[in-house]
């Protein structure tokens, strides 16, 4: 009788530690999943602010669009006058500056296109961008004198990203 009891005894504490063991996996358990909503939770509080502050730099992005090509056409068109009015032995460090110039402004335009996906002014920033691509290759044309710079292929297609651009301003 005695080795009953024994066993018994055994037994249930051998049940009272599987239910000890038992409660604290649940609680680890538990304690993991609430940790991982409160990360969900945080991620997706920083997601949102990500967004907006895109959304508010969008927005910024599009009341500028206009006003910035506007200024940077009529500076490009200053800036070739200004290389052609210039003696013969300056107009190529003119038209070398006038191309980094342009490259600059491929760059900005550039990097609205991500900026506005989804949003009307992806296209034509995507114009401008590709505008001041071809203004950078005519002015590294024109580095070679004024006949190159006449007979420079290229006018026909700044001309039409130009007026597709200028099209989207007026509206």
């Amino acid at each position: 009788m005695p080795a009953k009891i024994l066993l018994l005894l055994v037994l249930a504490s051998l049940a009272g530690c599987a239910t000890v063991t038992t409660s604290e996996s649940n609680h680890q358990t538990s304690s993991a999943a609430t940790q991982s909503a409160r990360l969900a939770q945080q991620k997706a509080e920083l997601a949102e602010q990500q967004l907006a502050a895109i959304a508010g730099q969008r927005a910024t992005a599009e009341r500028q669009f206009c006003p910035n090509w506007q200024r940077a056409l009529l500076h490009a068109r200053n800036n070739a006058i200004g290389c052609a009015q210039m003696p013969i032995n300056a107009q190529s460090a003119c038209w070398q500056a006038v191309a980094q110039w342009a490259n600059e402004e491929s760059q900005y335009f550039h990097a609205l296109h991500p900026l506005f996906t989804h949003s009307p002014y992806a296209e034509p920033a995507g114009h401008a961008a590709h505008f001041f691509d071809l203004a950078q290759s005519w002015a590294m044309t024109c580095e070679d004198g004024g006949a190159a710079c006449t007979q420079a292929s290229g006018h026909q297609q700044m001309d039409q990203e130009k007026k597709q651009v200028n099209q989207f301003c007026v509206r």
